[in-house]
């Protein structure tokens, strides 16, 4: 329970398959208050809170869309009204559009580095600045990707906003060390979700992609969360500005 009386919030994690979703399971095992944050899917949130209750955890869904700045500031007001000062929170909420470069229209350009990067830096920004008010020692995890280190063929943007990230939390750690908060980003490989899915619809692919990664399989989203769990608790204390690739192997069977 390295975790317990801590309070977490994680953005994009009521979908059934998703990373945040395992996010959230693995913190509230560790024994944290989690607040469950996503655009919409309020009865996929209603499920999860309700089981892990049943599990003797405690878990609060607040919708709020990320790419609106002053909806997240609102998002945070409530969470720390009702729970407490936030230790924890986890920039998790993304998605894709798999397209090649040339196929490539305005809108799923715009929408993709609105919730991505805009998204990762609103949660970001808002998050920092409480913690440095309330002098709490928290931690800011980003779920960036193996697209930081590898690219693929039709994710052309998803892959810049996921360097994005990269390069918003690195710089985020070198700024907010001084004040004992630390801040990393979590690279997961093929995972078993909706997000990941796309490319994977034909069978063909996944079967090529499987084929290339060394653990044979894909993620679960609770092997996220558990990297994420390990990264938000005091084990991870001077840990900071790093890149957690959590991937089975992918890159380096690749490269």
């Amino acid at each position: 329970m390295r975790l317990a009386g801590k309070v977490a919030l994680v953005t994009g994690a009521a979908r059934r398959r998703g990373i945040g979703r395992g996010i959230v399971e693995a913190l509230a095992a560790e024994g944290a208050v989690v607040a469950v944050n996503d655009v919409a899917a309020e009865e996929e949130a209603a499920e999860l809170i309700a089981r892990l209750a049943a599990e003797g955890a405690t878990a609060r869904f607040y919708p709020a869309d990320v790419t609106d700045r002053g909806a997240v500031e609102r998002m945070l007001d409530a969470i720390e009204r009702d729970l407490g000062p936030l230790h924890a929170v986890c920039s998790n909420a993304g998605i894709t559009r798999w397209a090649p470069l040339e196929e490539i229209v305005d809108d799923d350009f715009d929408a993709i580095v609105a919730v991505n990067l805009t998204g990762g830096f609103n949660v970001g920004q808002a998050a920092a600045r409480r913690m440095v008010a309330s002098g709490t020692r928290g931690r800011i995890v980003f779920t960036s990707s193996v697209h930081v280190q590898m690219p693929f063929r039709g994710g052309a943007i998803y892959g810049a906003t996921k360097q994005g990230l990269r390069a918003l939390a690195e710089t985020l750690a070198l700024e907010l060390a001084p004040r004992g908060i630390t801040v990393n980003h979590l690279g997961p490989g093929w995972v078993k979700s909706d997000l990941g899915a796309g490319p994977a619809l034909d069978p063909e692919v996944e079967r090529a992609v499987l084929a290339q990664i060394p653990a044979g399989r894909e993620a679960q989203p609770i092997e996220m969360g558990r990297a994420v769990a390990y990264l938000c608790s005091d084990d991870a204390a001077y840990v900071t500005g790093e890149f957690l690739r959590v991937d089975g192997g992918y890159v380096v069977g690749k490269y």
